[in-house]
C-alpha cells in the first residue's frame, strides 16, 4: 500500500513539474491569457485542464494566469459580442435588459437560441483576436523568462 501512495505522489510531483522550461512557461502564459478571456463564462477552468493536457504545460501556472485575467473575461464578453454583431452584420439581441428578461419568460428556449447565437459571434471574434494576442504574449513572456533566468543564475553563481 505504501508503494502505491509513493507511486501516486511521484506522479503528482512529476505532473506539477512539467512545463518549466522558458518555452513552456511562455506558452503557459499565452494560453492562460487566451483561454482566460474566452467569452463564455463558467467553462474556462475546464478548458485550462484540457489545454494543459494537450500542450503538456504547467497546470498550476496555467490556472494562476487564467485566474489573474478573469476580470478581463467579464469585461470583454459584451465587447466581443458587439464586435461580432457588427462584423457579421446581424443583431441577435435587439432588446434592452428588461425586454430580454420578458422574452425569456415568454419563450425561454427560443431566446436561449438567440443568446447562444450572440455568444457564438463573440467566440468568433475571440478566435480572431486570440491568435495575435497569444503570439504576442508568448514572445514577450519568453524574452522576460530568458532574462530572468540569466539574472537569477548569475546571482546564484556569485553566492
Amino acid at each position: 500500500m505504501k508503494a502505491l501512495w509513493k507511486k501516486l505522489w511521484n506522479r503528482l510531483v512529476e505532473f506539477l513539474k512539467q512545463g518549466i522550461s522558458n518555452e513552456k512557461l511562455a506558452l503557459t502564459c499565452a494560453l492562460g491569457v487566451v483561454v482566460g478571456i474566452f467569452p463564455i463564462w463558467g467553462i474556462t477552468t475546464f478548458l485550462c485542464f484540457a489545454v494543459a493536457a494537450i500542450f503538456k504545460v504547467n497546470i498550476v501556472m496555467l490556472q494562476l494566469v487564467h485566474y489573474f485575467v478573469y476580470p478581463l473575461q467579464l469585461i470583454l464578453i459584451l465587447p466581443f459580442i458587439k464586435v461580432g454583431t457588427f462584423l457579421f452584420g446581424v443583431n441577435p439581441l435587439p432588446y434592452t435588459l428588461s425586454e430580454l428578461m420578458t422574452q425569456f419568460k415568454i419563450d425561454f428556449w427560443g431566446e436561449l437560441k438567440q443568446v447562444g447565437f450572440a455568444i457564438s459571434l463573440g467566440v468568433g471574434v475571440w478566435a480572431v483576436v486570440s491568435v495575435p494576442l497569444g503570439l504576442s504574449i508568448y514572445f514577450i513572456s519568453h524574452r522576460l523568462f530568458v532574462k530572468w533566468r540569466k539574472t537569477h543564475q548569475r546571482e546564484l553563481k556569485s553566492q
